[in-house]
């Protein structure tokens, strides 16, 4: 059961609205977000994505460059080292661009997810040294591949890495030549949440400085820059929330022929206005599918291609992986669901989650954990076989940095790496019994943490919302991490009937206290929902919700509280107001 709180921080709201031309409603959403003052506002409001071409203050910058500057002099044959999730494929196609732009001779290699694993490894370094490689650059990894970069280092190739990672000094490389990365201790660098694909188009911002040359390709390159950040969920705040927010209406025309071909695909041309959630549900696991069920080259090449009838085929292909991908990830998540309920049948579950699937694909482990984390608010990690034993992703909740934890136990681990939020990892099977015992152990977890918390912005009745008011809050957009989508609640309503929509939905019919109708949907809740009823009144309670035979749920009187967001739907030219419950219980 999640713990409602309704935010309650004043403000003058009139006078701010008028001076704004905005709905209160949206300045309290403001309010609520820590945005008091007006400039601030005003601000948040605008989407000024100077920043993005911002470099000052990263770390080695001038250095990379150089570097950079210098393999063209020496006509060095270059390897971009991509990663094999949204971020690294977005930075592999941002330095494929640019670095060709400027005139080096170079090629990318994403690791495979089997048969690699995560980022540069002494095969892709020897294999690059056999092909005449003289300069490696990395994106999205490297921070933490010390032995890997120092082999190349050896072997007389010059290496810059750009990464956003966050690791332990004693994994830092020592021979490179470049380290490019905001979370160095020596970053000076004013917004340090940057994902990768950001920070190498910093890198070719610095490289091109005033050259209008970039001028060609750089507003192309910040498409994938955003996508990088919505997928690797980075906090959309200050430049990241600028950079989304003036990306996603250019992504309906996507400059990129490749990303235009993947927005069509996804069904996203025709919508009216695109959301972050757009990024985040529909493009950014298309692009992630190539990476999780075959190899990441299918969403570059996409990307890269010049040939329509290619990039035809590619998008079709990254649909039908990403479809494959959602039924590989729903068996597994019932796997684990059922593994939690056996291995914990009394209801004590740890503070961390670790689970053990062996069937679970390498390349899902994250997104099984992601929705096991949904589902019991706990840190989750699930993990399978690999080559080096058993490889794992982690997700975590807002109360527990994940690599923190992860980084106590770095003794008894193979590799590692990550963030606050997520993290990947390897070690020997017989370690994973102490894995789970020191991760609980130095958990410090209480049960406040481990009850997700609801933020209600304002009570608000259905008859206060109004296509205007939508409008307004879409002003907010784009809403994420450290953005969070806003949240209304409403008491008292009575449940007249439901009905179910495709596989788990349901479309709840309610009446307010003024007599108003309207339908709320859930979505992924139904089998919950159901769960819910039958709890509270017993066998025959479904019967009289799906209104079989006649039969009517009126004279049940159950009244329902839920919390909802508000949005517009259009279909065949008809608008009609959306009611999207986020949760509920009864009054």
């Amino acid at each position: 059961m999640k713990n409602w709180i309704l935010l309650r921080k004043s403000a003058d709201y009139a006078g701010l609205s008028k001076e704004l031309n905005i709905d209160p409603v949206a300045v309290r959403i403001m309010v609520n977000r820590g945005i008091t003052e007006l400039e601030d506002m005003k601000r948040f409001l605008s989407s000024d994505i100077s920043e993005s071409f911002s470099y000052k203050g990263l770390p080695n910058i001038d250095k990379a460059v150089a570097k950079i500057k210098e393999a063209k002099e020496k006509n060095l044959k270059t390897l971009i080292v991509g990663d094999y999730d949204a971020d690294g494929v977005c930075s592999s196609v941002i330095l494929m661009k640019g670095l060709k732009l400027f005139g080096l001779d170079c090629d990318y290699v994403i690791p495979n997810r089997i048969s690699d694993g995560y980022g540069i490894n002494e095969n892709i370094v020897k294999n690059a040294h056999s092909a005449g490689v003289g300069f490696i650059i990395t994106c999205d990894n490297g921070i933490s591949a010390r032995d890997s970069i120092d082999l190349a280092v050896e072997l007389g190739m010059e290496v810059v890495v750009t990464d956003h990672h966050t690791v332990t000094e004693s994994e830092v490389p020592t021979k490179v030549d470049a380290i490019v990365n905001p979370k160095l201790c020596t970053n000076e660098y004013p917004f340090p949440d940057i994902c990768g694909a950001q920070v190498a188009f910093k890198v070719l911002s610095a490289l091109f400085d005033n050259d209008t040359k970039f001028d060609t390709i750089k507003e192309e390159l910040l498409e994938f820059a955003a996508i990088a950040c919505v997928t690797d969920v980075m906090p959309l705040t200050n430049e990241n929330r600028n950079l989304v927010k003036w990306v996603l209406p250019r992504l309906k025309c996507a400059l990129n022929p490749g990303l235009n071909k993947l927005v069509e695909k996804c069904e996203l041309s025709a919508k009216e206005r695109l959301v972050a959630t757009d990024i985040g549900f529909r493009i950014g696991p298309c692009i992630n599918a190539s990476g999780r069920i075959e190899v990441a080259d299918t969403s570059v090449n996409l990307f890269l291609s010049e040939d329509s009838s290619k990039r035809e085929e590619l998008s079709d292909k990254l649909l039908s992986l990403n479809a494959e991908r959602k039924e590989l990830t729903e068996k597994c998540v019932n796997d684990g669901v059922g593994k939690i309920k056996e291995m914990y049948a009394d209801g004590e579950i740890p503070d961390v989650i670790v689970l053990y699937l062996p069937e679970c694909h390498v390349s899902i482990c994250g997104l099984v954990a992601g929705r096991i984390r949904e589902n019991y608010y706990h840190p989750a990690i699930v993990f399978t076989d690999s080559n080096e034993g058993i490889t794992g992703s982690g997700r975590s909740i807002d109360e527990y940095n994940m690599i923190e934890g992860i980084q106590k136990c770095a003794d008894i681990l193979s590799k590692f790496g990550g963030h606050k939020a997520a993290c990947g990892l390897s070690l020997k099977k017989e370690n994973l019994g102490e894995l789970i015992e020191r991760l609980n152990r130095d958990s410090s977890l209480t049960k406040d943490d481990l009850t997700e918390k609801l933020y209600i912005d304002a009570d608000m009745p259905f008859g206060y919302v109004t296509e205007n008011l939508i409008d307004d809050l879409f002003k907010l957009e784009p809403f994420g991490v450290g953005n969070t989508m806003p949240v209304f609640a409403l008491r008292d309503l009575q449940l007249l009937k439901g009905r179910r929509v495709g596989e788990n939905h349901i479309f709840l019919m309610v009446k307010d206290a003024n007599g108003n109708v309207k339908e709320l949907k859930l979505w992924r809740k139904a089998d919950e929902f159901e769960e819910f009823l039958l709890g509270a009144r017993g066998e025959g309670i479904l019967e009289k919700l799906y209104d079989y035979k006649g039969v009517s749920l009126v004279g049940e009187n159950i009244r329902l509280t839920v919390s909802y967001y508000p949005g517009i739907n259009v279909y065949k030219d008809r608008r009609s107001i959306d009611f999207t419950v986020k949760d509920y219980k009864f009054t």
